[in-house]
């Protein structure tokens, strides 16, 4: 829905049984709303298309957007390093909260500070950003190292450094249903898996919400409730 045909901002929707998680949570309605294709999102990115391990150093790129900030906690708990980025020097502490250990102020071009700050590159890219930072992301990456995007008009033997491979996460019923939610809910519960909830709007606010997201301005994710 809201891909494959229209009802995103439906009030009221039907789906198949087969493709519900029932979760188990006390948690409130706004922080529940921020988790169902956010944690997906960041999950899947992080473990199907960058295939992360513990031990490995990741950089997201376009860190203060709600799939990046929920990509670095989740990150920190299985036992990577973050690198994240900003445009903006007062969202440092925004992202070492959520789980960055190094961040980064990005001017479309970092390739030679994160190697310097790396000792060499890092292992994974998440590049949240797009088209025009996708280029300088390849050349953060260490030899046999993946970016997770998609770029159409694209030159791949022009772009892409020898033994890095770009990769991508599509997100559908059988990848949700795969996402452990309710374990990423009790961390959230027990305060371990720092989700940030940039502001909540009501179904009749979804202009003003819309136009939060495309400035940047939420800090975290954009919850919408009847």
């Amino acid at each position: 829905m809201g891909r494959a045909f229209d009802g995103g901002y439906a009030e009221y929707t039907c789906v198949p049984a087969g493709q519900i998680q029932k979760l188990k949570t006390k948690l409130e309605g706004d922080v529940l709303g921020a988790c169902g294709e956010m944690l997906q999102t960041a999950y899947g990115s992080l473990f199907n298309s960058l295939q992360m391990k513990k031990g490995e150093t990741l950089l997201v790129r376009g860190g203060t957007t709600s799939i990046g900030l929920a990509a670095a906690a989740i990150a920190k708990n299985h036992g990577i390093t973050v690198v994240s980025t900003t445009r903006n020097p007062k969202r440092e502490e925004l992202l070492k909260k959520s789980g960055a250990s190094i961040v980064i102020l990005d001017d479309g071009n970092i390739a030679e500070e994160v190697k310097k700050q790396t000792n060499g590159g890092v292992n994974k890219v998440l590049e949240l950003i797009g088209t025009t930072s996708l280029l300088d992301s390849l050349q953060c990456t260490q030899s046999h190292g993946i970016v997770s995007w998609s770029l159409k008009e694209f030159s791949p033997m022009g772009a892409i450094p020898v033994s890095v491979c770009l990769t991508m996460y599509d997100g559908g019923p059988k990848a949700f249903m795969s996402t452990p939610l309710q374990e990423m809910v009790e961390q959230i519960e027990a305060g371990t898996l720092p989700i940030q909830v940039g502001k909540t709007f009501k179904l009749d606010e979804i202009v003003e919400a819309h136009r939060m997201m495309e400035e940047n301005r939420a800090g975290g994710k954009i919850v919408v409730l009847p």
